[in-house]
């Protein structure tokens, strides 16, 4: 029997309690049949999944689940970044993007399957340097500068959990008609940049079903990066239907798609959120780091 330890967020998805815990133990069986022990530890709080991730790899782990969303998902990348630990993905959260990124399957039985077959993507692990802080976060999905990181901030957790994907579009709409865009720079290869909103995508799906920066890829090691620079609201409202039926033209007149594997941006109170969890305000460096982490995939 192999050994994986599941780290478990008890508190992502929409189901109750009751079925949340029935579904635990009915995968653990499913694992179990197919030649995998698991150890299951849950999380209490912020940073929990960190901490349990990296006390796994210390432990002699070679592999660890995590059941919940893309930021519980986040919050374990911090803990396994340079340890060589296997990330498999058990998507239970709202958005569930990066589950959505590797095709894996909803179904438990498929999903063991995936996971006991220990395929791979090879995925590039990039860095934000908050330079307020000095403080360091991975991420695997996207970084988000503007109006997407006022929206994170302005999402009701109740309301989340009780409509999921539903209540970020309720947020954006309330945010929208009071949202005045705000400059600030992007500078990439000693070129600045001016935009009001940017998305440094490491995939090319955002919040799940748009599509902004379409041609980043998880095993490669850079951004592609979208910038906007209007201050018109009218713009992006134009802009959300390519984004929501197969992605925004790279010869859309008035957006730049670069690619880079390090920008700064800096601005007075802009906000930025990675992976779909708001960070801070500007200013912040972004890099592709050399670290890779291999990530289980059909």
């Amino acid at each position: 029997m192999k050994k994986a330890l599941l780290i478990a967020n008890p508190k992502a998805g929409q189901r109750s309690p009751e079925r949340r815990h029935e579904a635990l133990q009915r995968f653990c069986a499913l694992m179990e049949a197919r030649g995998v022990n698991l150890e299951v530890e849950t999380t209490a709080g912020p940073r929990d999944a960190t901490r349990l991730a990296a006390e796994a790899a210390r432990n002699g782990y070679r592999e660890v689940i995590v059941s919940g969303g893309d930021g519980t998902i986040n919050e374990a990348l911090q803990g396994l970044v340079g340890t060589g630990v296997r990330l498999a993905i058990w998507p239970r959260g709202t958005a569930n993007v990066l589950g959505h990124e590797l095709r894996l399957p909803r179904q438990l039985e498929r999903l063991a399957d995936v996971i006991a077959g220990g395929n791979v993507t090879r995925a590039h692990v990039a860095r934000v340097t908050i330079e307020s802080t000095s403080e360091h976060r991975h991420f695997l999905l996207m970084a988000g500068i503007g109006i997407d990181a006022a929206i994170v901030d302005r999402v009701r957790p109740g309301l989340k959990k009780r409509v999921g994907k539903a209540a970020f579009w309720y947020a954006g709409l309330e945010n929208f008609a009071r949202w005045r865009p705000q400059s600030f720079l992007l500078e990439i290869d000693g070129v600045r940049h001016s935009a009001t909103f940017a998305a440094l995508g490491k995939t090319p799906r955002y919040g799940g079903n748009l599509a902004i920066t379409p041609r980043a890829r998880l095993d490669q090691p850079y951004f592609e990066i979208c910038l906007i620079p209007s201050v018109h609201r009218l713009k992006y409202l134009k802009l959300l239907p390519f984004a929501m039926f197969g992605g925004i033209p790279e010869s859309m007149k008035g957006v730049s798609f670069l690619r880079a594997s390090t920008a700064r941006a800096t601005g007075d109170g802009v906000l930025v959120q990675i992976d779909g969890e708001l960070i801070g305000s500007l200013p912040m460096t972004f890099t592709v780091t050399p670290h890779v982490i291999e990530v289980v995939s059909p």
